[in-house]
């Protein structure tokens, strides 16, 4: 049920669900790669120290590739674990934002700046960092959009033009 205040902000246009199910479970896989990768490099590390040196390109990248999967494992399962019930709601004039406990009416006006440093190639998508539109509100504070959201992309696009033709200016 809408509110007044999201009344407000005119015509609804259509709701954007997250699939946070989806991102627990790359969280889960990206943990296990990570694991897999760290308990791979540190023999290779220690043989690296303990010989001539050589393979220490070896040894940079299965931590690189450790690195990523901790990271990407650990930071989608700490937002899998704060934002559930998380939508999008478009609206004319402005954007809903709702999860379990919360929801913020933001009006376009109240939005400081966008900027989508997503990475579209076949990792991206997987770890649903395609979309990953930072959205920066005069108060501070900011909402992630990412690839996990039901038409990321479009949602994106139709954010960064709402703000740009408030604002006047693209990010």
């Amino acid at each position: 049920m809408a509110t007044e205040a999201e009344r407000a902000l005119g015509a609804f246009i259509r709701n954007h669900p997250t699939d946070n199910g989806r991102r627990g479970r790359v969280s889960i896989v990206a943990l296990l790669v990570g694991l897999v990768f760290a308990v791979i490099a540190f023999p290779v590390t220690i043989a690296v120290f303990s010989e001539d040196g050589s393979g220490a390109s070896v040894a940079g990248l299965l931590w690189g590739g450790a690195l990523v999967g901790l990271y990407g494992g650990v930071s989608s399962g700490l937002r899998t674990l704060r934002r559930h019930g998380e939508v999008f709601v478009l609206r004319e004039d402005g954007l809903v934002y709702r999860r379990t406990g919360e929801t913020l009416v933001l009006p376009w006006t109240v939005v400081r700046r966008v900027v989508e440093r997503g990475q579209d190639h076949a990792l991206g998508r997987l770890m649903g960092w395609n979309v990953h539109l930072v959205i920066r509100l005069r108060d501070g504070g900011r909402l992630l959009l990412t690839g996990y959201t039901e038409d990321a992309a479009q949602l994106s696009a139709e954010i960064r033009a709402a703000v740009a033709a408030t604002t006047g200016r693209a990010d």
